[in-house]
């Protein structure tokens, strides 16, 4: 985030806690959240290791927002697997029909 949008300590914050540690970007029109679980401790079935969307929005006044959206996307994908995390969840969505859907999980979450 620092270097795609020139984020600021104010806009871009890392909190540690028990399970893991909750990263945040909030920009002029933008904002991220990703919870990052090591632990889950079987809370609604997310396994361990897992990133958690709970914050992405683009404002639609943004040039290309959908293809920066997308790009995004691609780079947590990326960044999660590097970083040693075998799954990614949405917290606002149910569970999907995908064939990589992690079985028993009550979110949208996703093997990677």
């Amino acid at each position: 985030m620092v270097e795609n949008y020139s984020a600021t300590p104010d806009q871009l914050t890392l909190d540690w806690n028990c399970v893991g540690a909750t990263a945040r970007y909030h920009g002029q029109s933008r904002a991220f959240e990703f919870r990052l679980w090591e632990h889950s401790n079987g809370h609604l079935g997310i396994p361990d290791m897992t990133v958690i969307v709970s914050v992405f929005y683009i404002s639609g006044l943004v040039a290309n927002a959908q293809a920066e959206a997308n790009a995004v996307s691609l780079w947590i994908r990326d960044a999660t697997k590097a970083n040693g995390f075998r799954h990614i969840a949405y917290e606002s969505r149910a569970p999907t029909d995908a064939p990589n859907r992690v079985p028993g999980c009550k979110i949208a979450c996703l093997t990677l």
